[in-house]
């Protein structure tokens, strides 16, 4: 078997085998397909059945299994070369072969350590690991290689392929390689008509490089495209771009690190023992020339920022203010650097006293989860320091994603932990008041509050949009959608796709649930889930999962074309009826739909079950039902009244409520149903 070493497989471009620089000839292309599907599963057996399957699908010849036979065959007499690596048994057929021989596995290899680098901050590296893995390409996946099994794993590679040169240019393009990028993203966009995010990357390469009026023509042509092939409108985040190219948006500009230190917010509310937290470490500093250090923990979007603009609004002049990015992990020391100047990298302690000297200071760093190794460890020096200097040091992160080494940090950290918890309804009141010029009215703050589940962020966005004329509802305006989306920009590919199935399943939902809408089996979905789980977006309450913040599920939800949602939701409840699930959970997918219920088995099944729907949903349902174009007189009837039932209390006094233009013609239908009601003339 030492031989096998010397057989590669190509499956991304090139001929599939090469036995050190020379190919090695499989024969037609259906023999080549067996091999490829070997190959995709090496070191593992595939039995004669997949191999008929993945070759010719749910019509295989009648002789199938000896064709198989044969190619496996003739594949062993065309690998002779390297030795035997074709191994057969009862079970099947095995490739033996390391998967670091298959440039499949190496490709995916690549992106799971890029993944794991992007979990842990480290981009440089991820951009690296990004590299190697396209690197594996040389061509087209699969080429020429038939089979339903070889277009399934055609679709899924080039679509891994796709996002891992997506995810390479974000990466460039936030380390400022703008320039570089306009070229290859024109490119890609070209192939790719409908990924917004290649033209948002494009349109934003080309506002950074200086050419605003091609920008703005990249957005004009994407557009047209989009609309021309889809029937849709682009989505908010691209028609954001194109108003923040308008007004200059400073945050569209290459990024620097170095923070001005902020002066103190226009509107801060709440958060008044959290303050008093920290004003006493200042007070301690200024009067007495104590050092100490104060570690703030909040989520994305809880307000780290303007809590400590805030706290330290009177020591501006002594504070020196400095943030890691996500690509902060590229450059080492790159925190310390910004905040403390260059000097600080060849003597941390030297500068800091002398920067002590002059009187007591406030350094302050900002979204530590960010940073590269060397500044956590200097960070933690700087701790040290604390102890026999008049310095406050204080730093902020948020408690995902999890960084091992801001764990350890953290774990062994002796100073004060300063937890952000969300706005309450007080405070979410207050901030209304100081930011709102109108009254919105209890209901308003109400579902504000439980909306944004108290996030600071999102209550802002929220009160902006209600204040530009955004009436409040469930479907969040494009600004609100992007600061939702940037606090979820860590997430994997997989598992913001599975979140989006997720958002369509209701107010809770099952693993088994979720597997019903994707296709897929409970155990594949462990890690999306866990991973949600993980970050915060979902959790957990006995079997049943929801997100944690009904704003994200609505972003999520977002995601899913209307017309495409409304089917998915009658599917969804389809297959819930079917099993047998509770009513309300049924009519709350039917009320997700829309107006046009057009399944046929929807009205049959809201009658059969009215009685076993709680008051608002049933009433809500059977209205609208009641509007149907596709309904019979005979159920017409039957939906309004039980309707009207529903609606006009069983007495013999004229209801008063129901003062609604539709509730009028329920009267009549409500005295057939109750016979002690008294005639009218």
């Amino acid at each position: 078997m030492d031989e096998v070493s010397s057989l590669t497989v190509r499956l991304l471009g090139g001929s599939p085998a090469r036995h050190g620089d020379g190919e090695i000839a499989l024969g037609p292309a259906q023999r080549q397909a067996v091999f490829a599907t070997l190959a995709l599963h090496a070191g593992q057996f595939v039995s004669r059945r997949e191999i008929i399957d993945a070759v010719w699908g749910e019509r295989p010849p009648d002789s199938a299994t000896g064709i198989v036979y044969n190619y496996v065959s003739a594949l062993r007499r065309a690998l002779e070369p390297v030795g035997e690596p074709l191994v057969a048994s009862r079970a099947g057929y095995r490739l033996d072969l390391p998967k670091q021989q298959v440039d499949v596995h190496v490709f995916e290899a690549e992106l799971d350590r890029a993944r794991a680098h992007r979990l842990d901050g480290a981009h440089q590296r991820e951009l690296e690991s990004l590299r190697s893995a396209l690197g594996q390409w040389r061509g087209s996946a699969l080429d020429g290689i038939p089979g339903p099994f070889a277009e399934t794993e055609r679709a899924r590679l080039n679509e891994l392929r796709l996002s891992a040169l997506e995810r390479q240019a974000e990466i460039t393009l936030r380390l400022g390689g703008h320039h570089d990028l306009v070229g290859e993203l024109a490119v890609l966009v070209e192939r790719h008509p409908l990924r917004e995010g290649l033209h948002r990357m494009l349109i934003t390469a080309l506002f950074r490089s200086g050419k605003r009026a091609e920008a703005l023509a990249a957005f004009d042509r994407a557009r047209e495209t989009i609309i021309e092939r889809s029937g849709l409108e682009p989505g908010p985040d691209l028609l954001d771009l194109r108003r923040r190219i308008l007004d200059d948006d400073p945050s569209l500009h290459p990024r620097d690190r170095t923070r001005a230190v902020p002066g103190r917010p226009s509107a801060f509310v709440g958060r008044e023992f959290e303050l008093g937290r920290v004003r006493r470490h200042l007070s301690a500093l200024l009067d007495e020339g104590r050092g100490g250090t104060v570690w703030l923990d909040g989520e994305a979007g809880s307000g780290k920022s303007a809590f400590l603009a805030e706290a330290l609004a009177t020591a501006r002049s002594r504070t020196r203010w400095a943030g890691a990015d996500e690509l902060s992990g590229a450059v080492p020391m790159s925190l310390i650097a910004d905040c403390l100047g260059g000097e600080a990298l060849d003597d941390l302690g030297k500068t800091v006293t002398g920067l002590c000297e002059d009187g007591p200071r406030v350094l302050v760093f900002e979204d530590l989860h960010w940073a590269d190794e060397e500044s956590l460890l200097a960070w933690q020096r700087l701790h040290r320091l604390t102890a026999h200097l008049p310095l406050l040091l204080i730093g902020s992160a948020r408690p995902l994603p999890r960084r091992r080494t801001l764990d350890l940090l953290r774990s062994e950290f002796d100073g004060e932990i300063v937890p952000l918890p969300p706005f309450d309804g007080q405070a979410v009141a207050a901030l209304a008041e100081e930011t709102l010029a109108r009254d919105p009215g209890e209901d308003f703050l109400g579902f504000a509050t439980e909306y944004t589940a108290g996030n600071a962020a999102y209550l802002r966005e929220l009160f902006a949009g209600f204040a530009d004329g955004h009436e409040p509802d469930t479907t969040p305006h494009g600004r609100l959608a992007a600061v939702v989306e940037d606090h979820l920009a860590t997430l994997s590919v997989p598992c913001k796709r599975t979140l989006n199935s997720a958002a369509l399943l209701g107010s809770s939902f099952t693993v088994s649930d979720l597997a019903g809408i994707t296709g897929r089996e409970p155990r594949s979905l462990t890690d999306a889930v866990d991973e949600a789980l993980a970050a915060h977006v979902l959790e957990a309450g006995g079997e049943r999962l929801r997100f944690r913040v009904p704003l994200i599920r609505a972003v999520f939800a977002a995601n899913t074309p209307p017309a495409i949602r409304a089917v998915l939701h009658q599917e969804i409840a389809t297959t819930m009826a079917d099993s047998g699930a509770p009513a309300d959970r049924v009519a709350e997918q039917l009320l997700q739909a829309g107006d046009e219920l057009t399944a046929p088995w929807i009205p049959r099944w809201v009658l059969d079950n009215v009685r076993a729907l709680s008051a608002g949903p049933a009433v809500e349902l059977l209205n609208v039902l009641s509007h149907q174009r596709n309904l019979t007189e005979e159920q017409h009837q039957e939906l309004t009244g039980e309707l009207a039932a529903l609606l006009l209390p069983e007495t013999d006094t004229a209801p008063a409520w129901p003062t609604q233009p539709w509730c009028t013609p329920l009267h009549a239908l409500a005295r057939v149903r109750n016979p002690t009601a008294p005639r009218t003339s």
